[in-house]
Protein backbone atom coordinates (compact mmCIF):
# COMPACT_ATOMS: atom_id res chain seq x y z
CA UNK A 1 0.00 0.00 0.00
CA UNK A 2 1.63 3.44 -0.94
CA UNK A 3 1.94 5.80 1.81
CA UNK A 4 0.15 9.15 1.34
CA UNK A 5 2.63 11.88 0.77
CA UNK A 6 1.79 14.61 2.95
CA UNK A 7 5.38 15.70 3.73
CA UNK A 8 6.92 18.88 1.99
CA UNK A 9 9.04 18.54 -1.40
CA UNK A 10 12.93 18.22 -0.49
CA UNK A 11 15.33 20.92 -1.92
CA UNK A 12 16.30 17.70 -4.28
CA UNK A 13 12.69 16.89 -5.21
CA UNK A 14 12.14 20.54 -6.23
CA UNK A 15 15.22 20.72 -8.16
CA UNK A 16 14.34 17.67 -10.20
CA UNK A 17 10.66 18.81 -10.60
CA UNK A 18 11.91 21.99 -11.89
CA UNK A 19 14.46 19.94 -14.13
CA UNK A 20 11.38 17.99 -16.11
CA UNK A 21 9.51 20.97 -16.73
CA UNK A 22 7.37 21.22 -13.31
CA UNK A 23 6.60 25.02 -11.98
CA UNK A 24 3.87 26.83 -10.61
CA UNK A 25 2.71 28.93 -13.53
CA UNK A 26 -0.30 30.72 -14.47
CA UNK A 27 -1.03 31.09 -18.16
CA UNK A 28 -4.40 33.31 -17.06
CA UNK A 29 -1.94 35.55 -15.80
CA UNK A 30 0.50 35.58 -18.80
CA UNK A 31 -2.18 36.33 -20.81
CA UNK A 32 -3.37 38.96 -18.79
CA UNK A 33 -0.10 40.52 -18.66
CA UNK A 34 0.79 40.29 -22.27
CA UNK A 35 -2.71 41.84 -23.08
CA UNK A 36 -2.25 45.25 -20.60
CA UNK A 37 0.80 46.25 -22.18
CA UNK A 38 -0.51 45.34 -25.78
CA UNK A 39 -3.55 47.69 -25.53
CA UNK A 40 -1.04 50.61 -24.23
CA UNK A 41 1.51 49.36 -27.24
CA UNK A 42 -1.62 49.98 -29.34
CA UNK A 43 -2.26 53.10 -27.83
CA UNK A 44 1.16 54.32 -28.49
CA UNK A 45 1.47 53.19 -32.36
CA UNK A 46 -1.90 54.08 -33.10
CA UNK A 47 -1.29 57.42 -34.28
CA UNK A 48 1.58 55.75 -36.72
CA UNK A 49 -0.42 52.63 -37.95
CA UNK A 50 -3.01 55.07 -39.28
CA UNK A 51 -0.92 57.51 -40.70
CA UNK A 52 0.90 54.15 -43.00
CA UNK A 53 -2.25 53.05 -43.26
CA UNK A 54 -3.74 56.16 -44.96
CA UNK A 55 -0.37 56.18 -47.36
CA UNK A 56 -0.86 52.92 -47.94
CA UNK A 57 -4.56 53.68 -49.03
CA UNK A 58 -3.42 56.52 -50.92
CA UNK A 59 -0.68 54.61 -52.90
CA UNK A 60 -3.04 51.54 -53.90
CA UNK A 61 -5.98 53.95 -54.93
CA UNK A 62 -3.46 56.56 -57.11
CA UNK A 63 -1.44 53.40 -58.36
CA UNK A 64 -0.66 52.85 -61.68
CA UNK A 65 -2.00 49.09 -62.28
CA UNK A 66 -0.82 49.53 -65.97
CA UNK A 67 2.83 48.94 -64.99
CA UNK A 68 1.92 45.83 -64.01
CA UNK A 69 3.04 43.99 -67.26
CA UNK A 70 5.47 41.22 -66.52
CA UNK A 71 5.69 38.51 -62.86
CA UNK A 72 8.78 40.67 -61.69
CA UNK A 73 6.83 44.03 -61.48
CA UNK A 74 3.90 41.95 -59.47
CA UNK A 75 6.45 40.44 -57.20
CA UNK A 76 8.18 43.81 -56.71
CA UNK A 77 5.02 45.76 -55.79
CA UNK A 78 3.88 42.73 -53.46
CA UNK A 79 7.14 42.38 -51.47
CA UNK A 80 6.73 46.28 -51.50
CA UNK A 81 3.33 45.99 -49.89
CA UNK A 82 4.92 43.06 -47.33
CA UNK A 83 7.81 45.28 -46.02
CA UNK A 84 4.90 48.30 -45.03
CA UNK A 85 2.98 45.67 -43.48
CA UNK A 86 5.91 43.93 -41.15
CA UNK A 87 6.97 47.52 -40.08
CA UNK A 88 3.43 47.97 -38.75
CA UNK A 89 3.32 45.17 -37.00
CA UNK A 90 6.84 43.93 -35.96
CA UNK A 91 6.78 46.09 -32.89
CA UNK A 92 3.70 44.85 -31.43
CA UNK A 93 4.78 41.35 -31.96
CA UNK A 94 8.07 41.84 -30.61
CA UNK A 95 6.90 44.11 -27.83
CA UNK A 96 3.99 41.64 -26.55
CA UNK A 97 6.73 38.63 -27.21
CA UNK A 98 8.83 40.49 -24.70
CA UNK A 99 5.98 40.86 -22.43
CA UNK A 100 5.08 37.61 -22.53
CA UNK A 101 9.02 36.33 -21.41
CA UNK A 102 8.25 39.15 -18.33
CA UNK A 103 5.51 37.45 -17.13
CA UNK A 104 6.66 34.11 -16.91
CA UNK A 105 9.98 35.17 -15.67
CA UNK A 106 7.90 36.73 -12.72
CA UNK A 107 6.61 33.49 -11.96
CA UNK A 108 9.14 31.19 -12.18
CA UNK A 109 12.73 32.79 -12.56
CA UNK A 110 15.25 32.00 -15.00
CA UNK A 111 14.24 28.59 -16.42
CA UNK A 112 14.69 26.40 -19.10
CA UNK A 113 13.94 22.81 -19.27
CA UNK A 114 14.39 20.45 -22.82
CA UNK A 115 12.28 18.01 -20.93
CA UNK A 116 9.18 19.33 -22.08
CA UNK A 117 10.04 19.08 -25.85
CA UNK A 118 11.13 15.78 -25.77
CA UNK A 119 8.13 13.68 -26.96
CA UNK A 120 6.42 11.26 -24.28
CA UNK A 121 3.95 8.30 -25.30
CA UNK A 122 1.45 8.50 -22.26
CA UNK A 123 0.73 12.04 -23.56
CA UNK A 124 -0.98 10.90 -26.76
CA UNK A 125 -2.21 7.86 -24.91
CA UNK A 126 -6.24 7.93 -25.55
CA UNK A 127 -7.11 6.15 -22.50
CA UNK A 128 -4.97 9.18 -20.06
CA UNK A 129 -6.47 11.19 -21.74
CA UNK A 130 -10.26 10.06 -22.15
CA UNK A 131 -9.39 10.19 -18.16
CA UNK A 132 -8.15 13.45 -18.02
CA UNK A 133 -11.06 14.71 -19.62
CA UNK A 134 -13.07 13.37 -16.68
CA UNK A 135 -10.58 14.68 -14.06
CA UNK A 136 -11.36 17.28 -10.98
CA UNK A 137 -8.58 19.38 -12.87
CA UNK A 138 -10.61 19.51 -16.08
CA UNK A 139 -13.77 20.53 -13.76
CA UNK A 140 -11.63 23.02 -12.44
CA UNK A 141 -10.62 24.47 -15.46
CA UNK A 142 -13.97 24.36 -16.79
CA UNK A 143 -15.20 26.40 -14.01
CA UNK A 144 -12.45 28.76 -14.40
CA UNK A 145 -12.85 29.16 -18.24
CA UNK A 146 -17.04 29.82 -17.71
CA UNK A 147 -16.26 32.11 -14.72
CA UNK A 148 -13.67 34.13 -16.74
CA UNK A 149 -15.71 34.60 -19.45
CA UNK A 150 -18.77 35.69 -17.39
CA UNK A 151 -16.73 38.25 -15.41
CA UNK A 152 -15.25 39.79 -19.39
CA UNK A 153 -18.61 39.59 -20.45
CA UNK A 154 -19.80 41.86 -17.33
CA UNK A 155 -17.27 44.25 -17.66
CA UNK A 156 -17.73 44.49 -21.35
CA UNK A 157 -21.28 45.27 -20.29
CA UNK A 158 -20.84 48.12 -18.04
CA UNK A 159 -18.52 49.29 -20.10
CA UNK A 160 -20.39 49.50 -23.31
CA UNK A 161 -24.10 50.40 -21.85
CA UNK A 162 -23.58 54.08 -22.02
CA UNK A 163 -21.27 54.39 -25.48
CA UNK A 164 -23.83 53.23 -28.06
CA UNK A 165 -24.81 56.53 -28.64
CA UNK A 166 -21.42 57.38 -29.77
CA UNK A 167 -21.25 53.95 -31.67
CA UNK A 168 -24.31 55.08 -33.66
CA UNK A 169 -23.35 58.54 -33.94
CA UNK A 170 -19.49 57.39 -35.74
CA UNK A 171 -21.71 56.59 -38.54
CA UNK A 172 -22.35 60.35 -39.31
CA UNK A 173 -18.72 61.01 -39.06
CA UNK A 174 -16.22 60.90 -41.20
CA UNK A 175 -13.60 58.36 -40.98
CA UNK A 176 -10.78 59.91 -39.14
CA UNK A 177 -12.79 61.08 -36.70
CA UNK A 178 -14.85 57.61 -36.38
CA UNK A 179 -11.68 55.36 -36.22
CA UNK A 180 -10.35 57.80 -33.39
CA UNK A 181 -13.43 57.50 -31.16
CA UNK A 182 -14.14 53.82 -31.73
CA UNK A 183 -10.11 53.50 -30.87
CA UNK A 184 -10.69 55.10 -27.66
CA UNK A 185 -13.41 53.30 -26.74
CA UNK A 186 -11.49 50.17 -27.37
CA UNK A 187 -8.47 51.53 -25.57
CA UNK A 188 -10.99 52.09 -23.00
CA UNK A 189 -12.55 48.27 -22.69
CA UNK A 190 -9.47 46.57 -23.78
CA UNK A 191 -7.55 48.49 -20.33
CA UNK A 192 -10.43 47.64 -18.22
CA UNK A 193 -10.83 44.12 -18.95
CA UNK A 194 -7.02 43.26 -18.64
CA UNK A 195 -7.36 44.22 -15.38
CA UNK A 196 -9.56 42.37 -14.80
CA UNK A 197 -7.87 39.63 -15.98
CA UNK A 198 -4.65 40.53 -14.17
CA UNK A 199 -7.03 39.98 -11.23
CA UNK A 200 -8.18 36.59 -12.06
CA UNK A 201 -4.27 35.46 -13.33
CA UNK A 202 -3.05 36.52 -9.59
CA UNK A 203 -5.78 34.28 -8.18
CA UNK A 204 -5.15 31.34 -10.43
CA UNK A 205 -1.28 31.73 -10.05
CA UNK A 206 -2.06 31.35 -6.44
CA UNK A 207 -4.36 28.23 -6.87
CA UNK A 208 -1.28 26.80 -9.59
CA UNK A 209 1.35 27.26 -7.00
CA UNK A 210 -0.43 25.68 -4.15
CA UNK A 211 -1.43 22.37 -6.65
CA UNK A 212 1.93 22.15 -7.81
CA UNK A 213 3.39 22.05 -4.26
CA UNK A 214 0.52 19.61 -3.54
CA UNK A 215 1.86 17.63 -6.84
CA UNK A 216 4.99 17.37 -5.48
CA UNK A 217 4.72 16.54 -2.43
CA UNK A 218 6.57 13.25 -1.02
CA UNK A 219 5.83 10.48 1.88
CA UNK A 220 8.24 9.87 4.56
CA UNK A 221 9.76 6.45 2.94
CA UNK A 222 10.06 8.69 -0.10
CA UNK A 223 12.13 10.81 1.85
CA UNK A 224 14.00 8.67 3.91
CA UNK A 225 15.14 7.09 0.46
CA UNK A 226 16.29 10.42 -0.29
CA UNK A 227 18.43 10.54 2.13
CA UNK A 228 19.89 7.21 2.06
CA UNK A 229 20.80 8.13 -2.19
CA UNK A 230 21.86 11.28 -0.39
CA UNK A 231 23.88 10.02 2.56
CA UNK A 232 24.19 6.15 1.83
CA UNK A 233 23.13 3.66 3.84
CA UNK A 234 22.97 4.36 7.54
CA UNK A 235 24.30 0.84 8.31
CA UNK A 236 27.47 1.51 5.42
CA UNK A 237 27.69 5.16 6.55
CA UNK A 238 28.21 3.43 10.06
CA UNK A 239 30.64 0.73 9.05
CA UNK A 240 32.53 3.20 7.14
CA UNK A 241 33.17 5.79 10.34
CA UNK A 242 34.31 2.76 12.05
CA UNK A 243 36.77 1.41 10.18
CA UNK A 244 38.20 5.39 9.82
CA UNK A 245 37.99 4.97 13.83
CA UNK A 246 40.08 2.10 13.88
CA UNK A 247 42.23 3.03 11.65
CA UNK A 248 43.15 6.39 13.03
CA UNK A 249 43.77 4.40 16.50
CA UNK A 250 46.28 2.41 14.90
CA UNK A 251 48.10 4.92 13.44
CA UNK A 252 47.72 6.67 16.93
CA UNK A 253 49.09 3.20 18.54
CA UNK A 254 51.85 2.74 16.12
CA UNK A 255 53.22 6.54 17.32
CA UNK A 256 53.72 5.10 20.83
CA UNK A 257 57.53 3.95 20.55
CA UNK A 258 58.32 7.43 19.40
CA UNK A 259 57.04 9.36 22.75
CA UNK A 260 58.95 10.39 25.65
CA UNK A 261 56.95 9.82 28.08
CA UNK A 262 53.76 8.38 28.73
CA UNK A 263 51.19 9.60 31.61
CA UNK A 264 48.98 7.73 33.27
CA UNK A 265 45.77 7.89 35.32
CA UNK A 266 46.94 5.09 36.51
CA UNK A 267 44.85 2.73 34.63
CA UNK A 268 41.34 4.73 33.66
CA UNK A 269 43.54 7.18 30.87
CA UNK A 270 46.90 7.46 29.05
CA UNK A 271 48.70 9.91 26.87
CA UNK A 272 52.07 9.86 25.33
CA UNK A 273 53.62 12.89 24.97
CA UNK A 274 56.80 13.71 22.49
CA UNK A 275 59.41 16.51 22.30
CA UNK A 276 61.97 17.86 20.08
CA UNK A 277 63.77 21.47 21.21
CA UNK A 278 64.96 21.63 17.94
CA UNK A 279 61.69 20.98 16.05
CA UNK A 280 58.86 21.39 18.45
CA UNK A 281 57.95 24.93 20.09
CA UNK A 282 55.81 22.76 22.75
CA UNK A 283 55.34 18.67 23.58
CA UNK A 284 53.10 17.04 20.98
CA UNK A 285 50.25 14.52 21.69
CA UNK A 286 50.92 11.35 19.94
CA UNK A 287 48.28 9.23 21.42
CA UNK A 288 45.62 9.07 24.20
CA UNK A 289 42.85 7.21 25.11
CA UNK A 290 41.09 5.47 28.11
CA UNK A 291 40.00 2.13 28.99
CA UNK A 292 41.60 -0.63 26.59
CA UNK A 293 42.90 2.27 24.43
CA UNK A 294 45.06 3.00 27.78
CA UNK A 295 45.97 -0.30 28.29
CA UNK A 296 46.79 -0.77 24.94
CA UNK A 297 49.32 2.30 24.88
CA UNK A 298 50.52 1.36 28.58
CA UNK A 299 51.55 -2.34 26.77
CA UNK A 300 53.06 -0.50 23.71
CA UNK A 301 55.40 1.97 26.00
CA UNK A 302 56.61 -1.03 28.21
CA UNK A 303 57.77 -3.39 25.01
CA UNK A 304 59.81 -0.48 23.82
CA UNK A 305 60.52 1.12 27.35
CA UNK A 306 59.12 4.65 26.68
CA UNK A 307 59.10 5.99 30.48
CA UNK A 308 55.79 5.28 32.60
CA UNK A 309 54.92 8.11 34.58
CA UNK A 310 51.76 8.29 36.88
CA UNK A 311 50.41 11.57 37.33
CA UNK A 312 46.16 11.79 37.67
CA UNK A 313 45.55 15.18 37.71
CA UNK A 314 47.68 15.46 34.90
CA UNK A 315 46.49 12.71 33.09
CA UNK A 316 42.97 13.85 33.08
CA UNK A 317 43.71 17.30 31.98
CA UNK A 318 45.35 16.22 29.07
CA UNK A 319 42.83 13.93 28.07
CA UNK A 320 40.13 16.56 28.63
CA UNK A 321 41.74 19.55 26.65
CA UNK A 322 44.64 18.63 24.37
CA UNK A 323 43.90 16.61 20.57
CA UNK A 324 46.07 14.17 19.52
CA UNK A 325 48.46 15.55 16.74
CA UNK A 326 48.77 18.87 18.06
CA UNK A 327 50.54 20.64 21.06
CA UNK A 328 49.32 20.57 24.57
CA UNK A 329 47.41 23.94 25.63
CA UNK A 330 49.61 26.36 27.65
CA UNK A 331 48.31 26.11 30.84
CA UNK A 332 49.77 22.79 31.33
CA UNK A 333 53.44 23.52 30.04
CA UNK A 334 54.57 23.64 33.53
CA UNK A 335 53.43 20.56 34.44
CA UNK A 336 54.42 18.91 31.89
CA UNK A 337 57.61 20.23 31.64
CA UNK A 338 58.42 19.18 35.26
CA UNK A 339 57.06 15.20 34.11
CA UNK A 340 59.38 15.92 30.99
CA UNK A 341 62.46 16.92 33.38
CA UNK A 342 61.74 14.22 35.79
CA UNK A 343 61.92 11.50 32.54
CA UNK A 344 65.40 13.42 31.16
CA UNK A 345 66.87 12.29 35.03
CA UNK A 346 65.65 8.82 34.99
CA UNK A 347 66.82 8.89 31.58
CA UNK A 348 70.61 10.20 32.72
CA UNK A 349 71.18 8.22 35.46
CA UNK A 350 70.33 4.45 33.47
CA UNK A 351 72.89 5.87 30.98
Amino acid sequence: MAQEKTEKATPRRRKKARKEGQVAKSKELTDAITLFGGIFLIQFMIEIVFLNLKVMMRGALTFDYRSLVNTENIITLLIHYLVLNLKLVAPFLVGTALLGGVATFLQVGPFFSVEILKPKLNRINPVKGFKNLFSLRSLVELLKALFKIFVISLTAYLILKNEWKILWDCSLMDLEQAVRIIGSLIFKLGLAISIVMIVLGIADFIYQKYEFEKSIRMSKQEIKQEFKEMEGDPLIVSKRKERMRQMAMNRMIQAVPEADVVITNPTHIAVALKYDIETMEAPVVLAMGEGKIAEKIREIAKEHKVEIVENKPLARALYETAEVGKPIPVELYQAVAEVLAFVYRLQKRKI
